[in-house]
């Protein structure tokens, strides 16, 4: 779901959800954004051996 404030910049930006083929350019970059940071994840996960991993205070 996309906020009213969200929507209403990616109108600004010419980016119509309405409109399927601005919603799968949308959907699209929402996907590689989020194959990017499980990407990136995996990749720290397996940089860092398990004895030494420490939980973040966050």
């Amino acid at each position: 779901m996309v906020s009213p404030r969200d929507w209403e910049a990616l109108l600004r930006l010419g980016l119509d959800l309405y409109d399927p083929a601005d919603a799968a350019l949308f959907v699209d970059g929402v996907r590689a954004a989020d194959d990017a940071i499980a990407a990136q994840e995996r990749w720290g996960r397996a940089a860092v051996s398990p004895s030494k991993r420490v939980r973040s205070p966050l």
